[in-house]
């Protein structure tokens, strides 16, 4: 391997799925010091390669799965591949990351990259066995669920390769589409969809190869650092290995932040019912693990009796809890856990799931929509109702071809007023955080490169979280600053190919020592520097989004976070004031007034291109 690319392969593979062929890119060591790899790499490509204002479901559109420098190797949770493409949900810039095997898999195949453009003419498999790519019929996987590809791919290939598919969802380009691969989505804002439009039904990837490593004895130490302090952090080595993301789940409550019946209030009456300690103690049944993972967060849950007795999943997250839960008022775990299992069958995004069905429910009991529109009866806390909903999604059947579409468009077409309850934030449906208890978090979601996500920065932790040195949650002082500094932070974590959960325990410094250990490079050096590489990527995703139409206005929240008050908990009164947040966040970030990166920001951060 070339000396310059320690921690990088120094290759990506392009496959142009209307001409069958295949071809390997060299990525130079400028661009990768200069965006470390995953969401940053992917930024750039897509930036300079993606037609502006393409059809997201048109050939022209494409998907780029990016690993990073630390993906692969032996650095804790270092399981992290990025699916870069334009959403076809919201139109915007989207990244959605997965954990699991597929992408240390691409890198020991000897790739940073895979970037598949075209439209394949009927359905294919792409299998990838190091250097020999080769593109398979599968029209008989077509109509198959997830679990049944993975299966009859690993018959077909051998059990040691790694899939990642879509689901009937993906297929019939379900905006709410996802790409699964071992239990692990690369969920949100419809990729699944985009690889379905590409007639692109499952990507099969074995590798033999080695990460070459700049400092290896510096790089193990660096390693059993990090790992001592996971394993000795209350979190990363107490709460989280043993309840999952649900650990969180009383204290979001206790806060009255755990949003329920569509965001109308944040104090769910269910909570005794579906939370930490019921999922640990009811229907825990194994602990599992990404690759290199010391942290084991995700869980195996089984029903033990009642009428959804024998179902199982893996999961539930504590997002995905509260989408089938409070979010639907339903208070019956045992369709949380079939509701995740078809999401993952199908191939779709849990969070999107809930939150329409959610909304489905209030517009129902609103009279926005009527029995004869939907089939049958559809109230909060109707569990059956849920499941049925969640098939009708997958299939893009009945009523579900609409709620398919996502909050926006299904408020678009039914008006009435909905539209000031569709909960998402440029197109993307909400997560179980409500910013009217945590101001911190209203300000990440209205800024958020992808729309409505907490995966960009997480105020929760320092608003509600945190035993010391706790930010008010309910002030606007200091927000700006502490969400622009973790959005740029986060980027960078995202882009290095380890999971979000270990900086939770881990220091920038910490995150140094692997970086540089692993790759010498210079740009790598400092956590300033680290940080400002993230910086670059997030301003170089603000100018994607500018470049499709999107301006300050969709810098913002629902109406019903803005105007409607909390009726109950720590928060009782409040609205989000989003306005000051967002003018002093554009000043942080040295955007002008219209949320524009300014010339000389760009310039300092080595960005180059007009928005417009």
């Amino acid at each position: 391997m070339d000396g310059e690319h320690f921690g990088w392969m120094g290759k990506m593979l392009v496959v142009d799925l209307s001409a069958r062929s295949a071809r390997v890119v060299p990525l130079g060591m400028d661009l990768l010091a200069s965006y470390l790899g995953g969401k940053g790499l992917g930024a750039r490509l897509l930036y300079d390669e993606l037609p502006a204002r393409c059809d997201p479901l048109g050939p022209e559109n494409m998907l780029i799965f990016a690993n990073g420098p630390l993906t692969g190797t032996l650095a804790p949770a270092a399981s992290r591949c990025v699916v870069c493409t334009k959403s076809p949900l919201t139109g915007a810039w989207l990244d959605t990351n997965a954990g699991g095997f597929f992408g240390p898999e691409l890198k020991a195949a000897g790739y940073d990259a895979l970037m598949i453009k075209g439209k394949a003419p009927e359905p294919t498999c792409l299998v990838i066995d190091d250097e020999k790519v080769e593109f398979h019929d599968a029209v008989h996987l077509w109509g198959q669920g997830v679990f049944a590809t993975h299966g009859l791919l690993r018959d077909t290939h051998g059990e040691d390769f790694i899939i990642a598919c879509i689901g009937p969802a993906g297929e019939q380009q379900v905006r709410l589409a996802s790409i699964i691969s071992e239990a692990r989505a690369f969920g949100r804002g419809g990729a699944g969809a985009v690889m379905g439009s590409k007639n692109l039904k499952a990507i099969a990837v074995r590798g033999s190869k080695d990460i070459a490593i700049y400092d290896q004895a510096g790089f193990l130490t660096a390693i059993q650092e990090a790992i001592n302090e996971l394993n000795i952090h209350p979190d990363t080595g107490g709460g989280r290995p043993k309840y999952g993301t649900n650990v969180i789940y009383s204290l979001m409550n206790v806060a009255g932040v755990h949003p329920v019946h569509n965001f109308q209030e944040g104090v769910f009456v269910g909570v005794g019912k579906m939370n930490e300690e019921v999922w640990a103690r009811d229907y825990y049944t194994k602990h599992k693990a990404c690759f290199a993972c010391p942290i084991s967060c995700s869980k195996i849950s089984r029903v033990r009796e009642g009428r959804y007795g024998g179902k199982y999943t893996e999961g539930p997250d504590y997002e995905n809890t509260w989408s089938f839960g409070a979010q639907c008022g339903n208070q019956e775990p045992g369709a949380v856990v079939y509701a995740e299992y078809l999401c993952d069958e199908y191939g779709l995004d849990a969070i999107s799931v809930g939150n329409c069905i959610g909304f489905a429910m209030e517009c129902f009991e609103k009279g926005l929509l009527s029995k004869s529109e939907v089939g049958f009866s559809l109230r909060f806390g109707d569990d059956e109702a849920i499941i049925r909903l969640v098939h009708l999604i997958g299939q893009r059947a009945g009523i579900g071809a609409l709620l398919g579409e996502g909050v926006k468009r299904v408020a678009a077409k039914l008006g009435g007023g909905s539209e000031a309850f569709s909960m998402h934030v440029k197109g993307l449906e909400l997560p179980a955080y409500d910013p009217r208890g945590c101001f911190g978090i209203g300000l990440a979601y209205a800024t958020s490169d992808r729309g409505g996500c907490h995966l960009r920065s997480w105020p929760v932790a320092s608003e509600i979280l945190r035993y010391t040195d706790r930010m008010d949650p309910l002030s606007t002082e200091f927000k700006a600053e502490f969400v622009k500094n973790e959005q740029d932070l986060i980027a960078t974590i995202d882009s290095l190919g380890i999971c979000l959960f270990v900086t939770f325990a881990l220091s920038p410094r910490q995150l140094v020592s692997l970086t540089y250990a692993l790759t010498g490079s210079p740009e790598v050096s400092s956590g300033d520097k680290l940080v400002t590489i993230g910086e670059r990527i997030y301003n170089l995703t603000r100018l994607f989004n500018l470049r499709e139409g999107f301006t300050y206005k969709d810098d913002t929240l629902p109406p019903r976070l803005l105007s409607e008050a909390l009726s109950a908990g720590p928060a009782k009164g409040q609205v989000v004031p989003l306005d000051t947040m967002v003018r002093e966040y554009y000043l942080v970030r040295q955007w002008d007034a219209e949320g524009c990166p300014t010339p000389e920001k760009l310039a300092s951060l080595g960005l180059r291109g007009d928005p417009a």
